[in-house]
């Protein structure tokens, strides 16, 4: 990984390249020093945006359902290990999320967070990552963090039984290495209602809430797993203790696509995504009070003095400026007063 300070108008992201070590005081609100400087390994600035409360509350029911079917003897405490670091904000929100439920729905069993600043991938060349139950994560979505993060995940449910669930860019699921990766590994995906999509804080205040597209929660269970089982319990919950509108669930590619979790349609390179953000920010400028009747808009202007996309030719204006300078030219030579 490259440890060079990223341009300020990169493509954005969240949560930084964030880590584990030792468990994260899921009651403390100190706040971590997010700057690229305090972190034991590179990070990029547009990786460190947060993880809302609403995206853990989504699969409350699923992280319960796994919790009861591998739940441990003696009511031990399980682990759910959240490897990448940003402010610590993510166990305390998570940790948050399964306080608010205690009494009309708690965890099977105590449950512990590990989350702290480390790395992640340093911590499984040494084999110094913590033997949790389940993996629920936010990658960070630059450089190659999603795919890494997503073989580690696969190869732990595979080998340990451990379920993941990831929160990353839809598109993710349209992805080759997805495919390859997850074969003969049962997913699920639960995409936020199209009326709430997830908003993301920057510990800077800056960027964007609104991403340029939808997260969506990538569930990883064992091959074995009742789906029916999974899904009504999903259901359930969220009709019964949720007031806002129940998340989308789906899965394959065909039926996240289905329920608007992701377009069908191929995704664009940078250089068009790039293009469509221009012309979708020309359109948000140009909106505003109508041109009063001794404006001229593009649309009233001939067509050789707009360009294709309708706006004003300015080789078209120089030629006209050119042209009354002449004009001015020859008058004053011809002797005519000018005015």
């Amino acid at each position: 990984m490259s440890s060079k300070q990223p341009k300020q108008n990169k493509k954005r992201k969240r949560s930084a390249t964030k880590t584990a070590g030792d468990d994260h005081d899921t009651k403390s609100n100190n706040r971590t020093d997010w700057s690229s400087g305090s972190y034991p390994y590179p990070t990029d600035y547009n990786d460190h945006f947060e993880t809302p409360q609403r995206a853990y509350a989504d699969i409350y029911p699923l992280l319960q359902y796994c919790l009861q079917k591998d739940k441990k003897s003696n009511n031990e405490e399980a682990i759910i290990y959240d490897p990448y670091f940003c402010t610590g904000t993510a166990a305390t929100l998570m940790d948050q999320t399964f306080k608010s439920n205690k009494d009309k729905s708690p965890l099977p069993s105590p449950v512990r967070i590990h989350h702290k600043k480390a790395d992640f991938y340093v911590d499984v060349k040494q084999n110094k990552f913590p033997q949790y139950d389940i993996l629920v994560t936010n990658p960070p979505y630059s450089s190659n963090h999603k795919e890494r993060c997503l073989d580690f995940a696969v190869n732990q449910l595979k080998r340990n039984g451990r379920p993941f669930f990831l929160l990353m860019p839809n598109y993710v699921s349209t992805k080759e290495y997805w495919r390859k990766i997850t074969q003969n590994v049962q997913v699920v995906f639960i995409a936020p209602s199209t009326s709430h999509p997830y908003e993301y804080n920057h510990p800077e205040g800056t960027g964007h809430e609104k991403s340029p597209f939808e997260s969506v929660w990538f569930c990883g269970v064992s091959g074995n797993e009742d789906m029916k089982a999974l899904k009504d319990a999903f259901i359930k919950f969220h009709s019964k203790h949720t007031s806002t509108p129940i998340p989308r669930w789906a899965e394959s590619l065909q039926g996240l696509i289905q329920v608007g979790g992701v377009s069908g349609e191929k995704r664009k390179n940078p250089r068009q995504r790039k293009k469509m953000r221009l012309l979708a920010m020309q359109k948000s400028s140009a909106a505003g009070p109508p041109p009063s009747s001794a404006q001229v808009t593009n649309t009233t202007l001939p067509s050789s003095v707009q360009k294709k996309d309708g706006r004003p030719n300015k080789k078209f204006d120089r030629r006209k400026q050119n042209s009354a300078k002449k004009t001015k030219k020859k008058r004053l030579n011809s002797g005519n007063d000018v005015k």
